[in-house]
């Protein structure tokens, strides 16, 4: 037997993650129908996945956690707050600290923590100065430093810095040129703490920064329009992988590149394919997630970022659903959060993979 990876446990029993992953039907987070929508996942050490979103009717901010994928608690408004957040990524850090980011009902960039994925601050001002700036993406670094990336009410990028995800900095634009045009949507740190940022406005765009703060200006990829970049993944040989779609055509669209800064272009041959998240997991298998022209969820996976598997619909599945966002655990279950796209369908749903075999 040949192992892809995988993980040994104490009993002698050995986890390997498929080549091929199989998904879940999408289905709504134990049972909770009231409309509302998932933007982020992120998964700890120990297991623990926590989604976030918000409600669609008031856009109060949404959390729901899973110990295993499978089964999720009743998604819940933080800290019951009645004020509009809505939170549109999640990261955790090596000590478990859930850091989630957003904007409130003006634009102004928010954030809340959790030490337990269940127990959440109040969504509060990032900064100290009041400003629109939407945080859409979010990482942390092995020094436990968050870094969030968005846009502010011009459609230019900005990035904030927390070392706590507590304390922030005030939202600032990225690059030393003022009035740069960009739409930043995700972002990835590699292991040598070199974080990349992507996103797109009027086509694909990235900067990378070596430590949070001081970063390259907004540059094209490879002079391409039409294309927006929303999630982006690097696995543990430094290979940074990013996905989305071309606005006009439909195509689905990947980018890679080992420095964060020369890129590479694929285009996909099929149309009517919108992917918004990507992970990978330990033995390099790269999955990616969105919906497609029916509203239908889809996925599609690759080994090395290059090389991807035509988009399918998860599980042949013909319902309503938008994936959002996907993260994947230790022992190599993918799990993907997202919502219906069209009204009575339109609230948290989650799917997880069945891509880990245990092998005597």
């Amino acid at each position: 037997m040949i192992f892809n990876g995988g993980i040994t446990l104490g009993t002698g029993l050995r986890i390997v993650p498929d080549i091929v992953p199989a998904f879940s039907t999408p289905t709504a987070m134990n049972g909770y129908t009231t409309y509302g929508r998932m933007y982020g996942v992120a998964v700890n050490s120990s297991g623990l996945f926590v989604a976030v979103g918000s409600t669609l009717t008031d856009g109060y901010p949404l959390y729901a956690t899973s110990t295993d994928g499978i089964t999720w608690t009743t998604p819940a408004v933080m800290n019951s707050s009645t004020s509009y957040a809505q939170m549109r990524a999640v990261a955790v850090n090596s000590s478990g600290l859930f850091v989630a980011t957003g904007k409130d009902n003006t634009g102004g960039p928010l954030y809340a923590t959790s030490n337990n994925g269940t127990t959440w601050t109040t969504p509060a001002q990032m900064g100290s100065v009041s400003l629109r700036a939407y945080m859409y993406g979010l990482a942390v670094n092995s020094a436990g430093l968050f870094v969030a990336v968005g846009y502010n009410g011009s459609n230019y990028a900005f990035y904030a810095t927390s070392a706590n995800g507590t304390t922030w900095t005030t939202p600032a634009q990225m690059g030393s040129v003022a009035n740069t045009t960009g739409q930043m949507e995700g972002v990835a740190v590699n292991s040598a703490g070199l974080f990349v940022a992507v996103g797109g406005y009027f086509g694909a765009i990235y900067s990378t920064s070596t430590n949070g703060s001081t970063w390259t200006t907004p540059a094209r990829i490879n002079g391409a329009t039409d294309i927006q970049l929303h999630g982006i993944a690097v696995n543990s040989a430094g290979l940074f992988v990013a996905v989305g779609y071309n606005s006009q055509t439909g195509n689905t669209v990947y980018a890679t590149s080992t420095n964060g800064s020369t890129w590479t272009l694929i285009t996909d041959v099929s149309t009517g394919f919108y992917m918004d998240g990507i992970a990978v997991n330990s033995a390099g298998l790269f999955v990616a997630v969105g919906y497609n022209s029916s509203n239908y969820p889809v996925y599609a996976t690759s080994t090395n970022g290059s090389t991807w598997t035509t988009p399918a619909r998860i599980n042949g599945s013909t319902v309503d659903a938008q994936m959002n966002a996907i993260a994947v655990n230790s022992l190599g279950r993918f799990v993907a959060v997202g919502n219906g796209l069209s009204i009575p369908n339109v609230y948290p749903k989650a799917s997880y993979g069945t891509g880990s075999d245990i092998i005597l």
